[in-house]
Protein backbone atom coordinates (compact mmCIF):
# COMPACT_ATOMS: atom_id res chain seq x y z
CA UNK A 1 0.00 0.00 0.00
CA UNK A 2 2.87 2.40 0.77
CA UNK A 3 4.34 1.91 -2.69
CA UNK A 4 0.96 2.30 -4.35
CA UNK A 5 0.48 5.62 -2.54
CA UNK A 6 3.97 6.73 -3.59
CA UNK A 7 3.28 5.87 -7.23
CA UNK A 8 -0.02 7.74 -7.08
CA UNK A 9 1.67 10.87 -5.75
CA UNK A 10 4.48 10.58 -8.29
CA UNK A 11 2.10 10.18 -11.19
CA UNK A 12 0.22 13.31 -10.19
CA UNK A 13 3.48 15.28 -9.90
CA UNK A 14 4.65 15.17 -13.51
CA UNK A 15 4.93 17.62 -16.38
CA UNK A 16 3.73 17.41 -19.96
CA UNK A 17 6.59 18.60 -22.17
CA UNK A 18 4.23 19.75 -24.92
CA UNK A 19 2.08 21.77 -22.50
CA UNK A 20 2.06 25.53 -22.90
CA UNK A 21 0.11 26.64 -19.85
CA UNK A 22 0.79 30.16 -18.63
CA UNK A 23 2.54 30.35 -15.28
CA UNK A 24 0.61 31.79 -12.32
CA UNK A 25 0.84 32.20 -8.56
CA UNK A 26 -2.79 31.68 -7.65
CA UNK A 27 -6.18 31.31 -9.30
CA UNK A 28 -9.26 32.10 -7.30
CA UNK A 29 -12.44 30.02 -7.33
CA UNK A 30 -14.55 33.06 -8.14
CA UNK A 31 -12.48 34.33 -11.12
CA UNK A 32 -12.10 30.89 -12.68
CA UNK A 33 -15.81 30.17 -12.35
CA UNK A 34 -16.44 33.23 -14.51
CA UNK A 35 -13.94 32.41 -17.21
CA UNK A 36 -10.95 34.21 -15.71
CA UNK A 37 -12.44 37.59 -16.72
CA UNK A 38 -11.59 39.51 -13.57
CA UNK A 39 -9.37 42.49 -14.42
CA UNK A 40 -12.19 45.03 -14.14
CA UNK A 41 -14.20 43.04 -11.58
CA UNK A 42 -11.43 42.62 -8.98
CA UNK A 43 -13.22 43.66 -5.76
CA UNK A 44 -12.18 41.05 -3.18
CA UNK A 45 -9.01 39.30 -2.00
CA UNK A 46 -8.40 38.09 -5.56
CA UNK A 47 -7.37 41.68 -6.32
CA UNK A 48 -3.91 40.74 -5.02
CA UNK A 49 -3.50 38.43 -8.02
CA UNK A 50 -5.61 40.09 -10.73
CA UNK A 51 -5.81 43.89 -10.25
CA UNK A 52 -5.02 45.64 -6.94
CA UNK A 53 -6.96 48.74 -8.02
CA UNK A 54 -10.14 46.79 -7.32
CA UNK A 55 -9.57 47.14 -3.58
CA UNK A 56 -10.94 50.67 -3.89
CA UNK A 57 -14.26 49.18 -5.03
CA UNK A 58 -14.74 47.35 -1.72
CA UNK A 59 -17.47 49.22 0.13
CA UNK A 60 -16.87 50.39 3.67
CA UNK A 61 -17.92 47.73 6.14
CA UNK A 62 -17.88 44.96 3.50
CA UNK A 63 -14.38 43.65 4.08
CA UNK A 64 -13.64 40.10 5.18
CA UNK A 65 -11.31 38.15 7.44
CA UNK A 66 -10.55 34.56 6.47
CA UNK A 67 -8.70 32.13 8.71
CA UNK A 68 -8.71 29.03 6.51
CA UNK A 69 -9.60 28.31 2.87
CA UNK A 70 -8.06 25.09 1.53
CA UNK A 71 -8.81 24.12 -2.05
CA UNK A 72 -8.09 21.30 -4.43
CA UNK A 73 -8.18 21.15 -8.24
CA UNK A 74 -7.99 17.97 -10.33
CA UNK A 75 -8.55 17.41 -13.99
CA UNK A 76 -10.64 14.53 -15.25
CA UNK A 77 -7.61 12.44 -16.21
CA UNK A 78 -6.12 12.78 -12.71
CA UNK A 79 -9.39 11.65 -11.14
CA UNK A 80 -9.46 8.63 -13.45
CA UNK A 81 -5.88 7.73 -12.46
CA UNK A 82 -6.68 7.96 -8.77
CA UNK A 83 -9.66 5.68 -9.22
CA UNK A 84 -7.69 3.21 -11.33
CA UNK A 85 -4.76 2.95 -8.93
CA UNK A 86 -6.95 2.68 -5.84
CA UNK A 87 -8.71 -0.22 -7.50
CA UNK A 88 -5.43 -1.94 -8.31
CA UNK A 89 -4.37 -2.69 -4.74
CA UNK A 90 -3.95 -6.39 -5.49
CA UNK A 91 -2.48 -5.90 -8.96
CA UNK A 92 0.63 -4.35 -10.43
CA UNK A 93 0.00 -0.56 -10.17
CA UNK A 94 2.40 0.07 -13.07
CA UNK A 95 0.17 -1.99 -15.37
CA UNK A 96 -2.81 -0.02 -14.08
CA UNK A 97 -1.21 3.19 -15.37
CA UNK A 98 -0.64 1.93 -18.92
CA UNK A 99 -4.03 3.17 -20.29
CA UNK A 100 -3.09 6.72 -19.28
CA UNK A 101 0.17 7.00 -21.21
CA UNK A 102 0.19 10.27 -23.14
CA UNK A 103 -2.68 11.84 -21.20
CA UNK A 104 -2.20 15.11 -19.31
CA UNK A 105 -3.15 15.05 -15.64
CA UNK A 106 -3.34 18.05 -13.36
CA UNK A 107 -3.35 18.21 -9.56
CA UNK A 108 -3.28 21.36 -7.46
CA UNK A 109 -3.54 21.61 -3.69
CA UNK A 110 -3.72 24.86 -1.75
CA UNK A 111 -3.10 24.51 1.99
CA UNK A 112 -4.83 27.81 2.60
CA UNK A 113 -4.45 31.57 2.46
CA UNK A 114 -5.47 33.49 5.60
CA UNK A 115 -6.30 37.05 4.66
CA UNK A 116 -7.90 40.33 5.62
CA UNK A 117 -9.19 42.86 3.17
CA UNK A 118 -11.20 46.03 3.44
CA UNK A 119 -11.63 49.16 1.35
CA UNK A 120 -8.26 50.15 -0.13
CA UNK A 121 -6.19 47.56 1.78
CA UNK A 122 -5.50 43.82 1.82
CA UNK A 123 -2.98 41.49 3.42
CA UNK A 124 -2.67 37.75 2.80
CA UNK A 125 -0.40 34.93 3.85
CA UNK A 126 -0.26 32.33 1.11
CA UNK A 127 0.62 28.96 2.57
CA UNK A 128 2.18 26.43 0.17
CA UNK A 129 0.18 26.20 -3.04
CA UNK A 130 1.43 23.15 -4.94
CA UNK A 131 0.80 22.72 -8.66
CA UNK A 132 1.52 19.62 -10.69
CA UNK A 133 0.84 18.44 -14.22
CA UNK A 134 1.19 14.87 -15.37
CA UNK A 135 2.19 13.00 -18.46
CA UNK A 136 3.25 9.36 -18.59
CA UNK A 137 5.30 8.15 -21.51
CA UNK A 138 6.63 4.79 -22.61
CA UNK A 139 10.33 4.53 -23.41
CA UNK A 140 10.84 0.76 -23.32
CA UNK A 141 9.07 0.96 -19.92
CA UNK A 142 6.69 3.44 -18.32
CA UNK A 143 8.35 6.73 -17.38
CA UNK A 144 7.04 9.75 -15.49
CA UNK A 145 8.47 13.23 -16.09
CA UNK A 146 7.95 15.06 -12.84
CA UNK A 147 7.72 18.81 -12.32
CA UNK A 148 6.65 20.43 -9.05
CA UNK A 149 6.04 24.11 -8.36
CA UNK A 150 5.18 25.22 -4.82
CA UNK A 151 4.54 28.90 -4.04
CA UNK A 152 4.04 30.69 -0.75
CA UNK A 153 4.45 34.24 0.47
CA UNK A 154 3.25 37.36 2.23
CA UNK A 155 1.33 39.99 0.22
CA UNK A 156 0.13 43.53 0.85
CA UNK A 157 -2.19 45.50 -1.42
CA UNK A 158 -3.16 49.18 -1.47
CA UNK A 159 -5.55 51.26 -3.56
CA UNK A 160 -6.97 54.77 -3.71
CA UNK A 161 -9.83 56.47 -5.50
CA UNK A 162 -9.79 59.69 -7.49
CA UNK A 163 -12.33 61.76 -9.40
CA UNK A 164 -15.12 60.94 -6.96
CA UNK A 165 -14.02 57.30 -6.86
CA UNK A 166 -14.47 56.79 -10.60
CA UNK A 167 -10.76 56.26 -11.10
CA UNK A 168 -9.07 53.67 -8.90
CA UNK A 169 -5.34 53.06 -8.79
CA UNK A 170 -3.70 50.28 -6.83
CA UNK A 171 -0.49 48.36 -6.25
CA UNK A 172 0.66 45.38 -4.25
CA UNK A 173 3.96 43.93 -3.10
CA UNK A 174 4.67 40.22 -2.69
CA UNK A 175 7.43 38.53 -0.73
CA UNK A 176 7.55 35.10 -2.30
CA UNK A 177 9.21 31.74 -1.89
CA UNK A 178 9.09 29.33 -4.81
CA UNK A 179 10.21 25.74 -4.69
CA UNK A 180 10.44 24.01 -8.04
CA UNK A 181 12.15 21.20 -9.86
CA UNK A 182 11.75 18.44 -12.39
CA UNK A 183 13.10 14.96 -12.92
CA UNK A 184 12.23 11.66 -14.61
CA UNK A 185 11.32 8.43 -12.86
CA UNK A 186 11.19 5.09 -14.61
CA UNK A 187 8.92 2.24 -13.56
CA UNK A 188 11.50 0.64 -11.30
CA UNK A 189 12.18 3.89 -9.44
CA UNK A 190 8.48 4.56 -9.04
CA UNK A 191 7.94 1.13 -7.56
CA UNK A 192 11.03 0.86 -5.35
CA UNK A 193 11.70 4.42 -4.16
CA UNK A 194 10.77 4.73 -0.50
CA UNK A 195 10.37 8.51 -0.56
CA UNK A 196 10.61 11.43 -2.96
CA UNK A 197 12.62 14.31 -1.55
CA UNK A 198 12.05 17.75 -3.03
CA UNK A 199 15.76 18.44 -2.58
CA UNK A 200 16.53 15.66 -5.06
CA UNK A 201 14.73 17.34 -7.92
CA UNK A 202 15.02 21.11 -7.46
CA UNK A 203 15.63 24.04 -5.18
CA UNK A 204 14.07 26.99 -3.43
CA UNK A 205 14.29 30.68 -4.19
CA UNK A 206 13.17 33.93 -2.58
CA UNK A 207 11.99 36.89 -4.61
CA UNK A 208 10.06 40.15 -4.34
CA UNK A 209 7.57 41.26 -6.95
CA UNK A 210 4.37 43.22 -7.32
CA UNK A 211 1.44 44.31 -9.46
CA UNK A 212 0.00 47.67 -10.46
CA UNK A 213 -3.41 48.41 -11.88
CA UNK A 214 -6.19 50.87 -12.54
CA UNK A 215 -9.93 50.86 -13.17
CA UNK A 216 -12.31 53.56 -14.37
CA UNK A 217 -16.09 53.48 -13.91
CA UNK A 218 -18.30 55.42 -16.32
CA UNK A 219 -21.75 56.87 -15.81
CA UNK A 220 -24.66 54.51 -16.19
CA UNK A 221 -25.35 53.58 -19.80
CA UNK A 222 -28.84 52.19 -20.42
CA UNK A 223 -29.21 49.52 -17.72
CA UNK A 224 -25.50 48.95 -17.08
CA UNK A 225 -22.66 50.62 -15.24
CA UNK A 226 -19.51 50.04 -17.33
CA UNK A 227 -15.98 49.76 -15.94
CA UNK A 228 -12.68 49.25 -17.71
CA UNK A 229 -9.49 47.94 -16.12
CA UNK A 230 -5.78 47.58 -16.79
CA UNK A 231 -3.25 45.61 -14.76
CA UNK A 232 0.41 44.73 -15.05
CA UNK A 233 1.16 41.68 -12.95
CA UNK A 234 4.59 40.51 -11.80
CA UNK A 235 6.17 43.81 -12.80
CA UNK A 236 9.65 42.70 -11.77
CA UNK A 237 9.36 39.21 -13.30
CA UNK A 238 11.47 37.97 -10.39
CA UNK A 239 13.84 35.06 -10.91
CA UNK A 240 13.75 34.08 -7.22
CA UNK A 241 17.51 34.77 -7.10
CA UNK A 242 18.09 34.15 -3.39
CA UNK A 243 18.49 30.48 -2.51
CA UNK A 244 18.76 29.18 1.03
CA UNK A 245 18.70 26.03 3.09
CA UNK A 246 20.84 22.95 2.61
CA UNK A 247 20.15 22.83 -1.14
CA UNK A 248 22.43 25.31 -2.97
CA UNK A 249 20.62 24.96 -6.29
CA UNK A 250 19.25 28.15 -7.80
CA UNK A 251 16.04 28.04 -9.78
CA UNK A 252 16.46 27.91 -13.56
CA UNK A 253 15.26 30.75 -15.77
CA UNK A 254 12.10 28.83 -16.69
CA UNK A 255 10.78 29.21 -13.13
CA UNK A 256 10.87 33.00 -13.00
CA UNK A 257 7.54 34.80 -12.81
CA UNK A 258 6.11 35.96 -16.11
CA UNK A 259 5.16 39.60 -16.52
CA UNK A 260 1.54 39.80 -17.61
CA UNK A 261 -0.49 42.69 -19.04
CA UNK A 262 -4.29 42.41 -18.92
CA UNK A 263 -7.11 44.57 -20.23
CA UNK A 264 -10.66 44.09 -19.05
CA UNK A 265 -14.17 45.48 -18.97
CA UNK A 266 -17.16 44.96 -16.71
CA UNK A 267 -20.84 45.76 -17.16
CA UNK A 268 -22.82 45.73 -13.92
CA UNK A 269 -26.56 45.49 -13.57
CA UNK A 270 -27.10 46.13 -9.85
CA UNK A 271 -30.15 45.19 -7.78
CA UNK A 272 -32.12 43.61 -10.60
CA UNK A 273 -35.15 41.56 -9.51
CA UNK A 274 -33.95 39.28 -6.71
CA UNK A 275 -30.29 39.60 -7.71
CA UNK A 276 -28.06 41.62 -5.40
CA UNK A 277 -25.62 42.04 -8.28
CA UNK A 278 -25.36 40.87 -11.87
CA UNK A 279 -22.23 41.48 -13.94
CA UNK A 280 -20.78 40.62 -17.32
CA UNK A 281 -17.02 40.79 -17.95
CA UNK A 282 -14.57 40.52 -20.82
CA UNK A 283 -10.76 40.23 -20.59
CA UNK A 284 -7.72 39.96 -22.81
CA UNK A 285 -4.91 38.53 -20.65
CA UNK A 286 -1.31 37.38 -21.03
CA UNK A 287 -0.51 40.06 -23.58
CA UNK A 288 3.08 39.70 -24.76
CA UNK A 289 3.07 35.92 -24.30
CA UNK A 290 3.10 33.30 -27.03
CA UNK A 291 0.01 31.57 -28.31
CA UNK A 292 -2.89 32.79 -30.38
CA UNK A 293 -5.02 35.79 -29.39
CA UNK A 294 -8.02 33.49 -28.93
CA UNK A 295 -6.14 31.72 -26.14
CA UNK A 296 -5.94 35.04 -24.28
CA UNK A 297 -9.67 35.82 -24.39
CA UNK A 298 -11.91 35.43 -21.34
CA UNK A 299 -15.66 35.99 -20.97
CA UNK A 300 -17.65 35.71 -17.77
CA UNK A 301 -20.83 36.51 -15.90
CA UNK A 302 -21.82 36.41 -12.24
CA UNK A 303 -25.18 36.67 -10.54
CA UNK A 304 -25.52 36.96 -6.75
CA UNK A 305 -28.89 36.06 -5.28
CA UNK A 306 -29.84 37.34 -1.80
CA UNK A 307 -26.13 37.72 -0.90
CA UNK A 308 -25.69 34.04 -0.08
CA UNK A 309 -26.03 32.18 -3.38
CA UNK A 310 -23.92 32.87 -6.46
CA UNK A 311 -23.88 31.49 -9.99
CA UNK A 312 -21.07 32.04 -12.49
CA UNK A 313 -20.31 31.04 -16.02
CA UNK A 314 -18.01 31.97 -18.84
CA UNK A 315 -15.45 31.00 -21.45
CA UNK A 316 -11.78 30.54 -20.62
CA UNK A 317 -9.45 30.12 -23.61
CA UNK A 318 -12.32 28.77 -25.70
CA UNK A 319 -13.68 26.36 -23.04
CA UNK A 320 -16.78 26.87 -20.91
CA UNK A 321 -16.55 27.50 -17.17
CA UNK A 322 -19.05 27.25 -14.34
CA UNK A 323 -19.01 28.29 -10.69
CA UNK A 324 -21.34 27.90 -7.75
CA UNK A 325 -21.09 29.58 -4.33
CA UNK A 326 -23.01 28.95 -1.15
CA UNK A 327 -22.26 31.60 1.46
CA UNK A 328 -23.57 30.87 4.93
CA UNK A 329 -22.51 32.47 8.23
CA UNK A 330 -18.78 31.88 8.85
CA UNK A 331 -18.46 29.34 6.02
CA UNK A 332 -18.41 29.52 2.22
CA UNK A 333 -18.33 26.63 -0.26
CA UNK A 334 -17.18 27.15 -3.84
CA UNK A 335 -17.38 24.66 -6.68
CA UNK A 336 -15.95 25.52 -10.08
CA UNK A 337 -14.86 23.95 -13.32
CA UNK A 338 -12.92 25.38 -16.23
CA UNK A 339 -11.03 24.31 -19.32
CA UNK A 340 -7.35 25.16 -19.86
CA UNK A 341 -5.65 25.19 -23.25
CA UNK A 342 -2.27 23.44 -23.08
CA UNK A 343 -1.41 23.98 -26.72
CA UNK A 344 -0.50 27.20 -28.49
CA UNK A 345 -3.90 27.49 -30.17
CA UNK A 346 -7.45 27.11 -28.88
CA UNK A 347 -8.82 23.63 -29.54
CA UNK A 348 -5.39 21.99 -29.67
CA UNK A 349 -5.25 20.32 -26.26
CA UNK A 350 -8.04 21.18 -23.86
CA UNK A 351 -7.77 20.22 -20.21
CA UNK A 352 -10.97 20.07 -18.13
CA UNK A 353 -10.45 20.83 -14.43
CA UNK A 354 -12.71 20.73 -11.38
CA UNK A 355 -12.06 22.58 -8.13
CA UNK A 356 -13.59 22.80 -4.67
CA UNK A 357 -12.75 25.35 -1.99
CA UNK A 358 -13.99 25.60 1.58
CA UNK A 359 -13.53 28.94 3.36
CA UNK A 360 -14.05 29.94 6.97
CA UNK A 361 -14.43 33.71 7.14
CA UNK A 362 -16.54 36.54 8.44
Amino acid sequence: MKKILLITVSVLFCWTLSAAEYDYLYRGARPMGMGGAFTAVSDDINALFYNPAGLNKVKKGEGKICILNPDIVLNTAAMNVLGKISGAATKDPIDALTPFIGQNMHAEVGVGMPYWYKKNFAVALMLPNIRNDTNLRRNVAVQAIEKIVADSGLMFGFAHGFMQERLSIGADIKFLVRGAGDTTFDAVQLYTKEAISFRDIGGYGFGVDGDIGATYTFNKVAFFIPTVGLSINNVGATKFPTHFGSNPNTLPEKYRLQRNVSLGSKFELPSYAHFTKWIFAFDVNNLGFGGSMFKKLHLGTEALLFNFFGLRGGINQGYFTFGLTLNIPVMQIDFYTYGEELGDNVGTKGDRRIGVQLSFAW
